[in-house]
């Protein structure tokens, strides 16, 4: 539980557990509290943040702020309104000769993937050689590999 600490030289407050009244501050003819003087404690005399708008706690305008800047930023990068699709991301650093591009030449298109083989059962992947599979390989499949540990067409899979 936080509680109020009055510095020295200031009347003690009417009860333990009294706080300050918002927007309370103390009369001008008490002294001036110390340089970095901890206005809340706990119960054992730790310094911990007051009452947000309480006097010596935070501030509402801080605590609003904290919530505010943090929110706005995330907005902007969510939304990010500085950007287009139409315009590069990279600066322009003024007037540049137009970039020509070498026509592009078209070559034959590139031959097809070797197909990856399917089997369907051990013997099949024993026929080929290729017993045992591992995960990953081409040719593997979940239903090759019953116990599933990645290694299929082992000894014990049929």
């Amino acid at each position: 539980m936080r509680q109020f600490n009055t510095p020295p030289e200031w009347p003690d407050p009417p009860t333990r557990d009294w706080r300050p009244p918002r927007r309370w501050q103390p009369p001008k003819t008490w002294p001036k509290a110390p340089d970095r003087w901890v206005f809340w404690v706990d119960e054992y005399g730790r310094a911990v943040r007051g009452p947000i708008g309480r006097y010596g706690g935070p501030r509402r305008i801080t605590t609003a702020v904290m919530i505010v800047v943090p929110t706005a930023l995330m907005a902007l990068v969510l939304l990010n309104p500085f950007s287009s699709d139409s315009e590069s991301t990279t600066p322009s650093l003024g007037p540049t000769a137009p970039v020509t591009h070498a026509p592009i030449e078209h070559t034959a298109k590139p031959a097809r993937a070797e197909r990856t083989p399917t089997y369907r059962n051990c013997a099949e992947v024993r026929a080929a050689g290729k017993a045992p599979l591992r995960r990953g390989e081409p040719g593997y499949s979940r239903a090759l590999d019953p116990d599933g540990d990645g290694l299929a067409c082992d000894r014990g899979d049929s």
